[in-house]
């Protein structure tokens, strides 16, 4: 009868070590698939900011600035 437990108890370790390895590949999945969403949400994010940063600038108020049209340079602007 000894030889017959330990094999019921090698059947249970082999039973619980087959479901160990399903949970972690299922958190697996779910780690890697987290990771991939973060990153396309983080090229979204990096793209918008990249588009408002290239945008160009409006001002309220009035500029002075001196040019010189011979070389068509502006020298200095005073906002």
């Amino acid at each position: 009868m000894g030889s017959r437990k330990k094999g019921v108890v090698g059947i249970e370790s082999a039973i619980v070590l087959i479901a160990f390895v399903i949970v972690a590949a299922a958190l697996a999945f779910v780690v890697l698939n987290m990771g991939f969403f973060t990153t396309q949400r983080s090229k979204q994010v990096i793209s918008s900011g990249l588009g408002e940063a290239s945008s160009a600038l409006e001002i309220d108020g009035s500029i002075v600035a001196h040019v010189d049209t011979s070389a068509k340079n502006i020298t200095y602007i005073v906002i």
